[in-house]
């Protein structure tokens, strides 16, 4: 029954994974890079602005509460290598 109760967490956490755009999967993984948003929004070619509302979706969608969370996600989930 443990087992089972882990195996659905991590499936559920795989699914929220897939509930974000490529471009939050992007900006998500420039964020895990320890980028600004600033020079997130450069290398995208996007404003600034734009790049908080993707921050501020990807928090929500992960149900997380700050960057550090979102960066710490990222790298625990396999989005980043090495």
């Amino acid at each position: 029954m443990l087992m089972r109760g882990l195996r659905d967490k991590r499936k559920s956490e795989r699914q929220i994974k897939h509930d974000l755009s490529d471009r939050e999967l992007e900006v998500l993984r420039l964020l895990a890079e320890g980028l600004s948003n600033s020079v997130i929004a450069t290398q995208l070619f996007i404003s600034e602005k734009t790049v908080k509302s993707h921050v501020s979706s990807i928090l929500n969608k992960l149900d997380l509460t700050d960057r550090t969370q979102a960066a710490v996600y990222a790298w625990r989930e396999g989005l980043m290598h090495r």
